[in-house]
């Protein structure tokens, strides 16, 4: 993206960001609190998530404001606008990672066990952006095996991490 451009692009992620903190705080809000049990007000589950709600949205306002100082509520949309923007490299880079985050959280996590899920959500999102296509799959050998081992030790550590540390039970 083109720093004339970074004005626009933090609007609208402000925009983004503080809604998704705004709905992430009032959800917490809404977990259990397990008053009845006497349960210490710091252990409840929705005290982190609501924390990290709030500092989204404390941030994505402060950006928002930092955007609109820089005049970056003025799109300025046209044709030739809209052309150049999913032209870009960055673009579609950032739409192949939405769609990749979209298919695990949505439908890949739904049907595997965890650890697999994740193992192949790494391995793809690597493979996918590391793959040269003028390259045969031969001399890429290298690149798939890395790509494997993170995948491995990245789902393997996550999955470790979670059960045995934090003490929750992974799908």
């Amino acid at each position: 993206m083109q720093d004339r451009n970074m004005p626009k692009a933090d609007f609208v992620t402000a925009i983004g960001l503080t809604l998704f903190g705004s709905a992430v705080l009032v959800r917490s809000l809404q977990m259990p609190r397990f008053e009845n049990l006497g349960v210490n007000p710091y252990s409840v589950p929705g005290i982190v998530p609501g924390l990290l709600g709030l500092i989204l949205m404390i941030l994505g306002l402060v950006l928002l404001v930092r955007s609109i100082r820089q005049r970056g509520y003025r799109f300025g949309l046209n044709s030739m606008v809209v052309k150049e923007y999913f032209s870009e490299d960055s673009t579609r880079r950032f739409l192949i990672s939405f769609f990749l985050c979209v298919v695990y959280g949505v439908f890949v996590l739904r049907r595997l066990a965890y650890p697999l899920a994740t193992g192949l959500f790494v391995f793809s999102f690597i493979f996918i952006f590391e793959f040269r296509r003028q390259e045969s799959l031969a001399s890429q050998t290298r690149t798939l095996l890395t790509a494997l081992l993170e995948a491995i030790l990245v789902s393997g550590g996550v999955t470790l991490v979670f059960r045995y540390l934090f003490l929750v039970d992974l799908p």
